[in-house]
């Protein structure tokens, strides 16, 4: 009786997207363009070029996160216990960002004015880091950091949203 009562709930749950899966793809690349996880891909290969214990993924929730030096007060404690994730419906504007101090340039998702403090932390609680846990974006170091900002806004394109840049809407 248990066990009939257990399949019979189990067959009503649906099992959670796996990373990077392609239920979140909700349009097809333009022609000439990167397939969706071949943009996937490209991200996470342009933060593991700066740090080979970064990664970048498309969550269970669909979300886009980040791992490694993402908005970081205290980079000397990094301990890469926390993620940064952020809906691709709530990306305002992606930023490509030249850095002429550290020369590793940066990628910043900006969250949209309707949705303020869209970006939010997954993971483990660390004394050492004080920084809140939301956040109007996303710092991540990234090279080739153009490509890579391109490559960020075709995905949010393709998985349903739209990169707003607030220049061109004046």
């Amino acid at each position: 009786m248990v066990v009939a009562a257990t399949l019979s709930l189990s067959a009503c749950l649906a099992p959670a997207p796996p990373i990077n899966s392609v239920a979140f793809e909700k349009r097809a690349p333009l022609p000439g363009q990167l397939g969706y996880l071949e943009t996937i891909k490209f991200i996470d290969d342009s933060v593991r070029y700066i740090d080979p214990a970064a990664e970048f993924f498309v969550s269970p929730d669909g979300e886009m996160c980040f791992r490694g030096l993402v908005n970081r007060q205290l980079v000397q404690f990094e301990t890469y216990s926390n993620y940064w994730c952020i809906s691709p419906f709530a990306v305002n504007n992606v930023d490509a960002l030249r850095n002429n101090v550290s020369y590793v340039n940066e990628v910043r998702l900006w969250c949209a004015h309707t949705d303020p403090q869209c970006a939010h932390r997954v993971g483990f609680a660390d004394f050492l880091d004080t920084s809140p846990d939301i956040a109007n974006s996303i710092l991540v170091q990234v090279t080739p950091y153009q490509p890579a900002r391109a490559a960020v806004e075709h995905l949010v394109y393709l998985m349903g949203g739209n990169v707003r840049d607030a220049w061109t809407q004046r």
